[in-house]
């Protein structure tokens, strides 16, 4: 008798066969008084097989329920590594369309992210205080930031409306950049300091910056090996981007003037 002959006399019998399959992870004592106490009780043939049946059913589940949740790490893992694949500075090689395209899709979906985040405060005020104060310039203020987030998801899919969406967007800032540049330059102090202090003049630079990266962005989706993958023709390009320019220079020049 061991010390384990006691307490094998409460198992039940599936429990010991475990034991005996698992042999491994016991004490060989252990072992040897378990398959002791499966002879002592005398259990028919019928339902000793059922039972190691059923611990091999049991088995076999756990062991799909591991292979699954390696797929899906590994799964994980391999997007992971795709990301920053895609976004790392040193790559081999040129750069190539597709990566072209995710980097850009990147890079878009963490702008559309901050801008929501940025204006989460006044969409919570919009949705739970001001229903009723909603007009035509909530509307269009609600259209344009859904209208980012849209157009990096269609862009992403290689729609052939992402591809315009997102030209007319750097076009639309790639103008307005323009005419905020110079406008800068003959912003003068008002005679309130509080309300400089509030609203701070931004200094050109910044829409320098922000022509050079809409414009820049605008030339690589431009580009005929990533216009082509999805379906724009030059026509189409050059009606997006020229018809965008001149709908810009008139709500300048005419309608903000």
């Amino acid at each position: 008798m061991s010390e384990f002959t006691e307490h094998y006399k409460n198992l039940s019998l599936s429990q010991l066969l475990k034991i005996i399959e698992e042999s491994e992870k016991y004490n060989p004592i252990a072992v040897e008084t378990a398959q002791l106490e499966i002879e002592s009780r005398q259990h028919s043939e019928v339902d000793f097989h059922k039972t190691k049946s059923l611990i091999e059913a049991q088995k076999e589940h756990k062991e799909v329920e591991i292979n699954k949740r390696k797929h899906k790490e590994d799964k994980l893992k391999k997007g992971v590594f795709t990301f920053f694949e895609t976004i790392s500075p040193i790559q081999n090689g040129i750069q190539t369309p597709e990566r072209i395209i995710r980097l850009i899709t990147i890079l878009f979906a963490v702008i559309a992210i901050y801008k929501i985040y940025n204006e989460y405060w006044l969409l919570n005020y919009m949705f739970t205080n001001g229903l009723d104060k909603w007009d035509f310039s909530t509307i269009v203020y609600l259209l344009e930031l859904i209208l980012l987030p849209a157009t990096v998801v269609l862009f992403w899919q290689r729609k052939k409306m992402g591809w315009i969406l997102l030209a007319l967007l750097l076009t639309s800032s790639s103008t307005s950049a323009i005419e905020l540049f110079f406008s800068s330059f003959n912003r003068q102090p008002s005679s309130l300091p509080g309300l400089d202090k509030l609203f701070p003049a931004i200094s050109p630079m910044t829409y320098f910056i922000a022509f050079a990266f809409n414009t820049a962005t605008l030339w690589l989706i431009c580009k005929k090996s990533v216009s082509s993958i999805f379906k724009v023709s030059e026509q189409t390009v050059f009606l997006s981007v020229s018809l965008t320019i001149i709908a810009q220079l008139i709500l300048i020049l005419f309608v903000l003037d």
